[in-house]
């Protein structure tokens, strides 16, 4: 997706990780796992945090929301009044306590839909491969990826 002549941008893409360019995106869930919220893209090296400031969806978010997000996506710091994150437990001693593991368990309960959800949008080939000539094209991809997965018969009976 990045030309090699653009240095600049391979810089911002690439992924340790995954060892190759990226870009991610926001995807917001419901629940019963309908997407609900597709920001743009971002290259691979945005943080988590400034996308979520970047994409305005706390802009979105109402007294009494909560947010179920992974461990390492901190941003009780940023968010607005009477919106909650729940995160899963750090583990700090040798195990967790009783009451962590029921909220750990919660918790894996209601991501299993988010990574249904987003396991869906994954299978739409075009995102294995966008090509730079359609890049400025690519967020409208992903975000109509977004509303067709939301088509598919319901992930939760």
């Amino acid at each position: 997706m990045v030309p090699r002549s653009s240095m600049t941008a391979q810089k911002a893409t690439y992924s340790a990780y995954k060892h190759k360019n990226t870009w991610k995106a926001l995807i917001g869930v419901a629940p019963n796992g309908v997407v609900t919220f597709v920001s743009d893209l971002y290259p691979g090296s945005t943080s988590d945090k400034k996308i979520v400031q970047h994409c305005k969806i706390l802009e979105q978010m109402e007294t009494g929301d909560l947010i179920l997000a992974d461990k390492g996506f901190l941003l009780k710091d940023i968010l607005p009044p009477g919106v909650n994150l729940n995160i899963p437990p750090f583990l700090v001693t040798s195990q967790f306590t009783p009451e962590q593991v029921y909220r750990t368990e919660t918790i894996a309960r209601a991501t299993i839909h988010v990574e249904r959800a987003i396991r869906r949008m994954k299978c739409y080939k075009i995102l294995d491969f966008i090509p730079y000539s359609l890049q400025s094209h690519a967020s409208c991809v992903v975000q109509v990826i977004g509303a067709l997965t939301n088509l598919q018969p319901p992930l939760i009976r």
